[in-house]
This record gives C-alpha cells, sequence and structure tokens, in this order.
C-alpha cells in the first residue's frame, strides 16, 4: 500500500484565466503611479464593411438577425462558433459562417439551427465545470412581460436541459450577458433591470446595467445597479422626452481588468404610431468602452469616444455586443449586431445583421507621447516576474524601460541607458537590459516607461503563480 501510495501523483485544478492573462491596460489610473506628457486615447474599432451574418433563412423572420448572445474561438482546432439568439452557426474563418441543419427544432418540417426553445441566450463555455453534462451554460431570457431569465445546462452547446421550471433570476428583461469570473469563479450576470418607460419618473425607469452573483449558477443575488447616465450623457437633451440609457450591460474579464462595450442610446423622440415591428424609441447607438478592477464596481471613460463607432451603412446603430471578445492571432474581434438605421426606423427599411469589429491586441486605449518625452510610472509590483512584455507603436519615435525600487529609486542594471531601445510596431516587444533579460525576481519593483511619439498600450508580466 505504501509503495502503490508513493506513485500517486496530484491532479492539479482546472483553472480559468481571463484573456491575456499578466497584462496591463492603461484603460484607469488604478496601477500608475505617476504620468506626465501623455494623453489617454480611446481606439475606435476597425470594421468589415460589410455583415459577416445576415438574415437569409426561410425560419429567420422579422428585421434580421441579432447577437443576444455569445461567440468562442478554439485556436487549437480553428473553429469558430456563435450562439445568436436562439440559434447557432459554426465558422473556419470567423468570416463565413455556416448554419448547420440540426435535429433540435424543426421548420416547415425540415432541420433549423434554432438550439434554444424560447427567448436569447448568453452562454459561458465553463471550463473548470467538473460536470461533462454542464460544460456549458445558458442565461436565456424570458419573454417582455414575464421578465428575468431562466438558466440551461449543456454537454455540446446545442442539446439543452433547463435548471428546473422556475427562473432562475426573476428580474431584468430582454437582454442578459453572463461569465464566469477567474478571480472568485463565481458566475456575474449582466441585465437591463427595468423595463424603459415614456416619461420616466425616475432612474429605475430608464434603461441601466445591473449585476447579480452566483456560486451554483442556479441562486442568484440580488441585482445591484451599476451603470446609470449622467449629465455628460444628456448635455445634448432638449426636450422632455430624450435622454441617454444602456441598452445593454456586459463585462469580461482581461488581464488585470474588466471591460465592457455598452451600446449609448441617445432617444431622440419617442414615436406616437408605429407599423408592425416598428420600436416607439426612436434614436441612434454606439459602443462605448467601461472599466473594472472587479467585475463588480463599474466605471465610464472620462474619454467618451466610441470604440465601435456609428457607421455609414449597416451599422449606423451598435444595438448589442457578444458577451465577450475573442483573440486571434495578434488581433481583438469582437462582433456585434447592427442595424441599418436608428432604433426605432420602421421595417423595411431597418435591417439587422451581424458585425465585425476588430483592434490590435490590447488596442482598446493608449497612453501618447508627442515629441517630448511622456513618462508612465507604475506603483509597485509584488506578485508577477519574468520577461517583461510591452505593446507599443513606436514606429515614429522611442520607447525605454527603467525597472526601480520602491521608492522611485532606479536599480543598477536597469536604467534607461541600458535598455535596448524600442523603435517599431510590436504587439510583443521584448524589453531587454544590457545585463538582464528578466525583471527582478527576489524584490518589489515598479517601471518607468519614458516614451517620445509613441502609443504604449499594455504591458505583460507573468503571474508569479504560473511560472513553472
Amino acid at each position: 500500500m505504501l509503495a502503490a501510495a508513493a506513485t500517486v501523483t496530484s491532479v492539479a485544478a482546472p483553472e480559468l484565466r481571463p484573456l491575456r492573462d499578466g497584462t496591463e491596460l492603461f484603460v484607469d489610473d488604478v496601477n500608475i503611479a505617476r504620468r506626465q506628457g501623455v494623453v489617454r486615447r480611446v481606439h475606435a474599432a476597425s470594421k468589415r464593411e460589410h455583415p459577416v451574418l445576415v438574415a437569409d433563412q426561410p425560419w429567420e423572420r422579422g428585421a434580421g438577425v441579432y447577437l443576444y448572445g455569445t461567440t468562442h474561438y478554439n485556436p487549437a482546432t480553428g473553429e469558430f462558433r456563435m450562439w445568436y439568439g436562439r440559434q447557432y452557426t459554426t465558422s473556419r474563418d470567423g468570416l463565413h459562417w455556416v448554419k448547420p441543419a440540426l435535429d433540435v427544432e424543426k421548420f416547415q418540417g425540415k432541420p433549423t439551427n434554432f438550439v434554444h426553445p424560447s427567448g436569447s441566450g448568453a452562454i459561458v463555455v465553463d471550463d473548470i465545470e467538473p460536470d461533462p453534462a454542464k460544460r456549458y451554460k445558458a442565461l436565456v431570457s424570458e419573454p417582455i412581460k414575464t421578465g428575468g431569465f431562466s438558466g440551461y445546462y449543456s454537454a455540446d452547446g446545442i442539446h439543452w436541459t433547463r435548471y428546473g421550471t422556475n427562473r432562475i433570476l426573476t428580474v431584468g428583461s430582454e437582454l442578459g450577458h453572463v461569465m464566469r469570473d477567474p478571480a472568485t469563479r463565481k458566475y456575474f450576470a449582466y441585465i437591463r433591470p427595468y423595463p424603459p418607460r415614456h416619461f420616466p419618473k425616475n432612474v429605475k425607469e430608464k434603461r441601466l446595467g445591473a449585476v447579480a452573483t452566483s456560486d451554483d449558477f442556479v441562486h442568484w443575488s440580488n441585482m445591484t445597479i451599476v451603470l446609470t447616465p449622467d449629465a455628460v450623457d444628456d448635455a445634448w437633451v432638449t426636450r422632455a422626452e430624450q435622454r441617454t440609457e444602456f441598452y445593454a450591460m456586459n463585462g469580461f474579464a482581461y488581464g488585470r481588468s474588466y471591460l465592457g462595450i455598452v451600446p449609448i442610446f441617445r432617444i431622440t423622440h419617442i414615436h406616437d404610431q408605429i407599423s408592425k415591428g416598428q420600436s416607439k424609441y426612436d434614436g441612434p447607438m454606439e459602443g462605448q468602452l467601461i472599466t473594472s478592477r472587479d467585475g463588480l464596481a463599474w466605471q465610464r471613460m472620462k474619454e467618451r469616444n466610441p470604440v465601435i463607432p456609428s457607421g455609414p451603412d449597416f451599422d449606423r446603430s451598435i444595438m448589442n455586443v457578444a458577451v465577450a471578445p475573442l483573440i486571434v492571432d495578434d488581433e481583438l474581434w469582437h462582433y456585434y449586431t447592427a442595424i441599418n438605421a436608428t432604433h426605432g426606423a420602421p421595417i423595411p427599411p431597418k435591417r439587422i445583421t451581424i458585425g465585425l469589429a476588430k483592434w490590435r491586441l490590447d488596442g482598446f486605449v493608449s497612453l501618447d507621447a508627442g515629441g517630448d518625452e511622456g513618462i508612465v510610472e507604475t506603483t509597485v509590483i509584488g506578485d508577477r516576474t519574468g520577461q517583461l512584455e510591452v505593446n507599443a507603436d513606436a514606429t515614429s519615435g522611442r520607447l525605454v524601460v527603467e525597472v526601480l525600487d520602491t521608492d522611485g529609486n532606479v536599480l543598477p542594471g536597469y536604467t534607461a541607458a541600458e535598455c535596448a531601445t524600442l523603435d517599431s510596431n510590436n504587439v510583443r516587444h521584448s524589453v531587454r537590459w544590457t545585463q538582464h533579460t528578466a525583471l527582478p525576481a527576489d524584490r518589489l519593483f515598479r517601471l518607468r516607461f519614458r516614451l517620445r511619439n509613441t502609443s504604449l498600450y499594455s504591458y505583460t508580466i507573468a503571474p508569479v503563480a504560473s511560472r513553472q
């Protein structure tokens, strides 16, 4: 028995990691001790000129297809998967999608790509779920008059079983996003808490953002309102029915931050009469970035330029985004619901499709310096070490990095003069000094970036727990 016991090896618990584990973005100043001579710039995505998914099947009735759902990419197989509304589709390149003939629901006697029995579903691909039958979980919206969300689980993402007969969330309407938090392993549901009113008397009669949490996906905390419009949002308002609202709430873990892209809905007027399928609420929508450090308390950017702006044609309004972006090679891909008109336009000409927005890796925000040297100093770093990787465009300038002690003194061997100058555009610059290729492993330290005519997007250091 002792000999047998000696051969037993412990199996490491499965890990849950954010996108770009160990990466520090510059979306806020939380981990910046000092910055001078730099400005924060929000970067709009580059977008495909045409939709990547349209309504082209006889069962896709109405104005079009909605991305109220999730996208997933497996770099090992190269397969893209998308759950949009009640439906499911796959792709080999993320641009050309196949709507498979499935056995879940038929239309006029023929197979369709429906996978959800009703409502739209936000999917969690739950890599740390020990029960393979529940590797996929879905938060599915109930009809607006009923409100709330039901929970479902699946082994393959196609055939679903409901968690009991009751709603798992009795609040919220129409739109919900869901994630599993890498830090706490809790499930976070991001929902629109209240149905809107034509002339709201208080904030609870507007489209807002709220969050609820769960340990098991079945029992949820009370929701907390985390996103409300402010005076800056409504600075354009001139009439009683006009206002700014948040059409949806979402969030995802990215590096050492949490990010979300929320559709800012500027309600310009309310129609007295509408045609079939037309919304009373009219106005444009664009995608703006929000930030958090725990996925629960959220902040707006001071720089409120859109990261997914309105387009001139098929995406004049950005109605919603997938649960999270995908990392494909060295790019970020984010799929979104696009309307070729304002939200309350009649059908037709209103047409709804799914578009694709792209950024460079970590490319939502940068700190930019001009011809005069800019400086960015971090707070103390004690939980990461190893090689330093920097994402920066220094094509027209230069960037060097110094390593400091906790008091701000430059460490010997880590001076600016000993740092190999970065003077090109690369999402993965490897920072080296004359005597060092890695950061100190035996002490706390800070980083000081010195840059000219450069855009600094992020830096990455491997978390200590990840080292072999």
